[in-house]
């Protein structure tokens, strides 16, 4: 990201008060390998954008992340902060176990702030939430509104008894620029330069998992013949393999290659698969280098929602592929383009529904969303300022 970069169009505005953030985090320090930094991003680095929006988009007296329940006593947590925000993420999910933060928050004096709250339930599963876990959502529904990403999340609270509630999207969109809006208005979605996004560690959890295999697996080996990137979040066997590159253990790297074409569907023997492999293959533990190279995109595909965010963050278009509750009520809130993998779609189906990305839905709807976010930040004692050039209507501009 530039340095003479215009700020942020969206601020959370606290001021005077101190603020203590505990939930996904928003930097990664040094790691001695893929694995550890991995799990400081709380096992994805999508992770990343949901504290990195949050925390880089409150101006406040003074604010840190929690360094540890035992660095603190929850009886004394007042005395070094006002208020906890917790940029969530999928906290509604019946393995979801929030006991020991739940006890913590509860003896606590501070009054909790929740952003981007999302549901790990398919359509039809009745909630079956850990009691801590349920009861860490309903302190947190006493205290004031919960801020959750998307219609579906709001009906399973709903249906919980929990009443304060906000559609709000998700706090990696605090990042958003003017500048990268309009560059967003302006892009035309091209093959040039291609970055790709997959979930094929999770395919069990798709609405359609047969849908979802083939759709991503014939993107991936159609994407071998163009100039494309593929962007990890955790992928364990893609992840290894480059551990095992960089350690020089080419044996290694080779049963990770034969593994890693079984999921595709691929022969392992493929030298076009492995040149991929070898070179085409990124993973970031800093937003800014993220969304730095999202810059040098010309069209983002695939199905993970903040892989795309970063994209979109760059002002780079993305096409959204959903096997998901949590990325479709996301993408059904925010109006972007998107597709839900019911059925297998052919790779070249899915290209040139990308290539026809129309980004004026999302900046129209942007402009609802924010109007959202000020009742939101109210409902809970803060408030929303803006960058002026917001009050121009880039936005409006934009589309």
């Amino acid at each position: 990201m530039s340095e003479t970069a215009l700020p942020p169009l969206f601020r959370i505005a606290a001021p005077g008060e101190r603020i203590c953030f505990w939930g996904a985090p928003a930097h990664v320090g040094a790691h001695a390998s893929l694995a550890e930094g991995l799990e400081a991003t709380g096992a994805n680095t999508g992770n990343l954008f949901i504290g990195h929006g949050l925390f880089h988009g409150t101006d406040c007296a003074q604010k840190a992340f929690h360094p540890g329940f035992g660095a603190i006593p929850a009886e004394r947590l007042h005395e070094h902060f006002d208020r906890v925000f917790v940029p969530a993420s999928n906290f509604v999910g019946n393995g979801v176990d929030l006991t020991d933060h739940a006890d913590y928050f509860a003896r606590a004096k501070v009054p909790l702030f929740c952003f981007g709250l999302g549901s790990q339930l398919r359509p039809g599963e009745a909630p079956a939430l850990k009691p801590g876990t349920e009861r860490l959502l309903r302190l947190m529904n006493e205290q004031g509104s919960i801020g959750v990403r998307g219609a579906f999340t709001a009906q399973v609270l709903w249906d919980m008894g929990m009443r304060n509630l906000s559609i709000v999207g998700c706090p990696s969109l605090l990042g958003l620029r003017a500048e990268t809006l309009q560059r967003l208005a302006g892009a035309v979605p091209a093959r040039d330069k291609v970055a790709v996004n997959l979930s094929n560690n999770v395919r069990r959890h798709a609405l359609y998992p047969e849908a979802m295999r083939a759709s991503e697996n014939g993107l991936f080996q159609r994407l071998l013949g163009e100039n494309a990137y593929y962007m990890l979040q955790n992928e364990r066997a893609e992840m290894d393999f480059l551990a095992a590159m960089t350690a020089g253990d080419g044996r290694k790297a080779a049963t990770l290659a034969q593994h890693i074409a079984e999921i595709f569907d691929l022969s392992a023997s493929r030298e076009d698969l492995r040149i991929f492999l070898e070179r085409r293959v990124r993973m970031f533990f800093s937003v800014e280098d993220w969304v730095g190279c999202m810059q040098t995109m010309t069209v983002s595909i695939g199905s993970r929602f903040h892989g795309n965010i970063a994209a979109l963050l760059a002002g780079t278009p993305a096409y959204f592929l959903v096997h998901d509750m949590r990325t479709l009520e996301l993408c059904e809130l925010l109006r972007v383009p998107h597709l839900l993998l019911e059925r297998p779609v052919p790779a070249e189906e899915i290209l040139e529904r990308a290539a026809e990305a129309d980004y004026r839905p999302f900046l129209a709807q942007l402009g609802r969303l924010t109007m959202e976010w000020r009742l939101f930040l109210r409902r809970n004692g803060l408030d929303i300022a803006m960058h002026a050039e917001m009050d121009q209507g880039p936005v409006q501009a934009a589309a």
